[in-house]
């Protein structure tokens, strides 16, 4: 952006071009954003225009500052109280009349807005889409002299958007009669597809399109494949202590309430409650809304949230975004991480996420997508009740429970509720609509329509999932996705860089030893073997030589693979193939249970004609030494005799310890660990893995059962 040198050119500058004073004068900035001046100038000579502009682009600026240029009233429809309001305030403080009207209001507050709408006193209005339900409201607004009228999240129109929401539905016939004479619809995430779907539903095909460019260059994006919460956890703390994690706010998203909550506790416990605040719908409006603003006051650095938080929060210090769990569509994600670095200063937007991550979505997205068989049973079961007997859900939910049908009942009823089958008397019962037929194909569903949505659905959750193992630019896959080509060199991912705040704790980049490359083959032989056939459990069972039912069902044991990794667990087989994963030398496929290939890379390390750029962690090489474990193994030989050495009392303790997980598993106590190892952990007292593994009859195995229990009763005894 180029300035003016002085305050004389500023001026001239603004003599010969009032959009630009105009933006001085009533916002205090000197010029543009790119994109915003284009959209406006459509705006105002009455052109129906449509903005795709990325989150922190401005699309505010864009219907805010005509509606300060026009004779009128501007109507904004926003999904959000919370972005009414802070946009509102920010108004109000400038001196402009607006105001916004939504169900946080009481009736009486409601209806003296609408009349000051109707006559003239207001410049802006902000609305939700479910108050044009009402026909009060509505005849209220063709009384008023309308300049402009504006749609925020436009993308909630589209059925396909990320963030459907029926009653935007509505907002085409509102056009229709209304007739305002300026249109504008704007959105931070859209596809193609979706930009389709918009100016269809809004009836406005010959609209002038603005897309202003998905690029965010000052955003570093990275995403981490994680072994579990405990390794998450400890990522998450790990930045939230690091400079980078203390150079500004953080938002941490998480996909649940209960997720909200457990990461609340982490990350208070890491930089202090005072500095957190937890976000998500189980919280009363006022907790929310309080919760709010201790962030955007700064009052508190970190907001751990579900995605409601954040649409319309504008702080300029968000320095980086942090995703706990996969997010279920790349346009969500997009958005999401657009809420760091506001200011354009760098900031960073780190994705911590395990395969298991979309289980959780593939469920949701399930059990809002009734099958046909399901609405049959609670339309029939509507249906039969005698009329003067109203149902409620837990009445419904109980007398279908067994048949399948458990979770899907509530969404059954929204579904009927819908197309008026079922009719709610608004104290939580409900009855069939009496002149409803009695055949559930007779309804009118679109049983089709409902499964292509389920499908469209998955195959955007597919899309997130490619996202995260794409062995590409990060933000050239996100460009392509919105379909957009990436123009120049990458701004900045952990893939193109190499650099990260999120990399998998224990790796050296550098050449392995002969140890670790012969483990990263091994590890590739068996996966090539599979013939991406099948998951990373499944390999890793396969590889470990696991006996268990599940895996002999498979034709993983007879192949020549099996075992060959026999002296790792299987836990730790599974996280070795994470990690060449995330080291790009495998890959996941984008069905709905990914299955492990190799890459190309992949397959050249195996056959020898090329190298791993990277060492594994010491705990996934059973035949690599760290030189503290080799001095250990030195002083822990079988041959030396550590019972003279071993603290009485402690060896007291390990034989309690002995004994009661021996009987806890019906064995003698000298398979848990015989007498010569019992002396060594009372003589060495391991700290960690590396040194337990280091004793004498002390293996993999015997860590993954009780190894971290041993360490904490040596610990103890410090």
């Amino acid at each position: 952006m180029e300035r003016p040198e002085d305050d004389d050119a500023l001026s001239t500058a603004a003599a010969v071009d009032p959009l630009r004073a105009a933006l001085s004068a009533h916002f205090g900035f000197d010029d543009f954003h790119k994109g915003q001046r284009a959209v406006i100038e459509d705006v105002l000579s009455g052109l129906p225009t449509m903005a795709i502009m990325p989150t922190g682009a401005g699309k505010s600026l864009c219907y805010q500052l005509p509606a300060l240029l026009l004779e009128g009233v501007t109507v904004v429809v926003s999904p959000l109280i919370a972005l009414m309001k802070d946009q509102v305030d920010a108004l109000q403080a400038k001196g402009v009349a607006a105001a916004y009207v939504n169900s946080s209001q009481s009736p009486e507050h409601q209806r003296e807005t609408i009349a000051r709408v109707a006559s003239g006193q207001l410049r802006l209005v902000y609305v939700a889409p479910e108050r044009f339900r009402h026909q009060a409201f509505v005849r209220a607004l063709e009384q008023a002299r309308i300049a402009l009228f504006a749609i925020d999240e436009a993308h909630c129109i589209s059925r396909w958007g990320h963030d459907f929401r029926p009653d935007y539905t509505r907002l085409g016939d509102v056009l229709d009669r209304l007739k305002p004479p300026r249109v504008l619809a704007c959105t931070a995430t859209a596809t193609r597809e979706v930009r389709r779907d918009i100016l269809q539903a809004l009836h406005l095909p010959d609209a002038a399109g603005h897309v202003a460019g998905f690029l965010r260059e000052n955003l570093f994006l990275e995403a981490r494949l994680c072994q579990g919460d405990k390794d998450r956890e400890r990522r998450l703390v790990s930045f939230l202590r690091s400079d980078e994690g203390k150079a500004g706010a953080v938002i941490v998203y998480a996909s649940t309430r209960k997720r909200v909550e457990q990461y609340t506790r982490v990350v208070s416990q890491a930089v202090g409650p005072k500095q957190v605040v937890g976000y998500h719908g189980g919280m009363t409006d006022d907790a929310r809304e309080a919760a709010q603003e201790r962030f955007m006051s700064g009052q508190a650095r970190v907001a751990v949230a579900t995605n409601a938080f954040g649409m319309g929060v504008d702080r300029a210090d968000v320095r980086a975004v942090v995703h706990v769990d996969l997010p279920r569509t790349v346009e969500g994600y997009y958005q999401e991480v657009g809420r760091a670095g506001r200011d354009r200063a760098p900031a960073r937007c780190l994705l911590l996420y395990n395969p298991n991550d979309t289980r959780v979505h593939e469920f949701l997205i399930d059990r809002s997508h009734p099958p046909p068989d399901a609405l049959a049973a609670v339309w029939r079961m509507v249906r039969a009740a005698p009329p003067d007997v109203p149902l409620t859900l837990g009445l419904l939910e109980e007398a279908l429970r067994g048949d399948g049908h458990d979770g899907v009942v509530e969404t059954c009823l929204r579904r009927l509720q819908r197309i008026d089958a079922v009719q709610f008397d608004g104290y939580g019962s409900f009855r069939a609509h009496p002149q409803a037929p009695h055949d559930v194909n007779d309804l009118g569903i679109d049983f089709a329509a409902i499964e292509g949505h389920r499908e469209h659905e998955l195959g955007k959750l597919a899309q997130m999932r490619r996202f995260v193992h794409h062995p590409g630019c990060r933000h050239a896959f996100v460009l392509d996705y919105f379909g957009e080509a990436m123009d120049g060199d990458c701004p900045g991912c952990e893939r193109c860089s190499g650099d990260g705040v999120g990399a998998v704790p224990g790796i050296e980049m550098g050449e392995p030893t002969e140890d670790e490359a012969l483990l990263i083959r091994k590890a590739l032989a068996g996966v090539a073997r599979a013939e991406g056939r099948f998951g990373v459990r499944k390999v890793a069972a396969m590889l470990s030589g696991s006996r268990s039912k599940d895996l002999q069902r498979t034709p993983l044991p007879r192949l020549s693979t099996f075992g060959l990794l026999r002296g790792l667990h299987e836990d730790r087989v599974a996280e070795l193939l994470n990690l060449l994963i995330d080291q790009r030398l495998c890959e996941l496929s984008s069905g709905r249970y990914p299955l492990v290939r190799l890459s190309r890379i992949g397959w050249e390390i195996m056959q020898g004609r090329e190298q791993a750029g990277f060492r594994p962690p010491a705990h996934l090489v059973p035949g690599a030494l760290p030189a503290k474990r080799a001095q250990m193994l030195r002083r822990g030989s079988a041959a030396v005799d550590h019972s003279a050495e071993a603290d009485d009392g402690l060896v007291e303790r390990l034989r309690d310890f002995r004994s009661a997980q021996a009987k806890a598993r019906g064995v003698p106590p000298y398979v848990i660990f015989n007498d010569k190892s019992m002396f060594a952990l009372a003589a060495q007292r391991p700290g960690d893995e590396a040194e337990f593994l280091a004793l004498p009859g002390l293996g993999p195995g015997k860590w993954a059962d009780f190894g971290e229990a041993v360490v904490a009763l040596l610990a103890e005894d410090a």
